[in-house]
C-alpha cells in the first residue's frame, strides 16, 4: 500500500518535509559509509534552513496551543482514556517547551561554520565536492566512521526539538481521520468539502504503477490517479480505481 499526502496549508507542508529530511538523515547517518554521510551533510543544509523559519516556529506553537485547548476539553469525556489524554497533553507541553526554547537560529552552527559553508557552495557544481576541490573534505570522510557520525550529531542536535515536534504534530493530525474506502471511477474523483476545513489529505493505494495528482480548494477535493511509465509521460488511468481515503482535520 502506497500513501500519498497532500497538505492543506503551509505548516502541515513544512512538517511533512521536515519528517521526510529527518528520516533520510538519521538513515545515512546510522551507516558507516563515507558517501552515505555526504547525503546527511547534503540533508543538514535543508534541515537548518526550514528550522530557522520563524514564522514556521510562531505557527507551530499556536497549533500546539490550540491543540491543547481541543484535548482540554476531552477531560470530562467517559469515552475518552484519560491516561492516554494526559500523556499526549504532557508531550504537547514538552515539545512546545523544547521548541520556545530554542531561541535565535537552531542553524547557527551549520552556518557559521565554514568547513560546511565551503562544501555547501561546491555541491551544486557538477564533481564539485572531489579530492581535488575539497581536500579538507575527503580527509574527513576518510576518518574513522565514529568521529564522522558524532560530528554529524554534534551539528544536528540543535535541530531535534524540531523533530520531535514534527513527529508529534503529524501523528496527533493523521489519527485525527477517518479512513474510508473509495473508487476514483475512470481514475477520477472529487468531493466537496463540505465547509470543512481541512489539514491534510492522505491517499493509499495498493497499485504500485499509479500515483496520484491531487488539487484542492475550500469548494472542491479532486484526485486523478496517473498511470506511471519510466520512459514515457505518464498517462491517465482510464479504470476504476479502488483507494482509502483519509480527511485530516485536528
Amino acid at each position: 500500500m502506497i500513501v500519498y499526502e497532500y497538505p492543506f496549508n503551509e505548516l502541515v507542508r513544512s512538517m511533512l518535509r521536515l519528517e521526510y529530511l529527518f528520516a533520510r538523515f538519521n538513515h545515512f547517518t546510522r551507516s558507516d559509509d563515507p558517501e552515505l554521510h555526504h547525503n546527511a551533510i547534503a540533508i543538514l543544509f535543508d534541515l537548518g534552513d526550514i528550522g530557522a523559519r520563524g514564522d514556521i516556529k510562531s505557527l507551530l506553537l499556536k497549533e500546539f496551543e490550540r491543540q491543547k485547548y481541543a484535548l482540554n476539553g476531552l477531560k470530562s469525556s467517559q469515552k475518552v482514556d484519560q491516561e492516554a489524554l494526559t500523556q499526549t497533553l504532557n508531550e504537547i507541553d514538552s515539545v512546545a517547551y523544547k521548541i520556545n526554547q530554542s531561541a535565535g537560529r537552531p542553524n547557527l552552527m551549520i552556518s557559521e561554520s565554514e568547513w560546511l559553508n565551503g562544501i555547501r557552495t561546491r555541491l551544486n557544481i557538477p564533481g564539485g565536492t572531489s579530492p581535488i576541490d575539497l581536500p579538507s573534505y575527503h580527509a574527513w570522510k576518510n576518518s574513522p566512521s565514529t568521529e564522522r557520525r558524532k560530528l554529524l550529531e554534534s551539528y544536528i542536535a540543535p535541530l531535534l526539538p524540531w523533530q520531535d515536534a514534527c513527529q508529534l504534530f503529524l501523528r496527533l493530525l493523521r489519527q485525527s481521520g477517518e479512513v474510508k474506502d473509495v473508487v476514483a471511477h475512470s481514475g477520477s474523483f472529487q468531493q466537496a468539502p463540505s465547509g470543512k476545513v481541512y489539514q491534510l489529505m492522505r491517499i493509499a493505494v495498493e497499485d504500485d504503477t499509479l500515483f496520484s495528482e491531487i488539487s484542492a480548494n475550500k469548494y472542491l477535493l479532486s484526485i486523478r490517479f496517473m498511470q506511471s511509465d519510466r520512459d514515457k509521460k505518464a498517462q491517465p488511468a482510464n479504470k476504476d480505481v479502488p483507494f482509502k481515503l483519509t480527511l485530516c482535520q485536528f
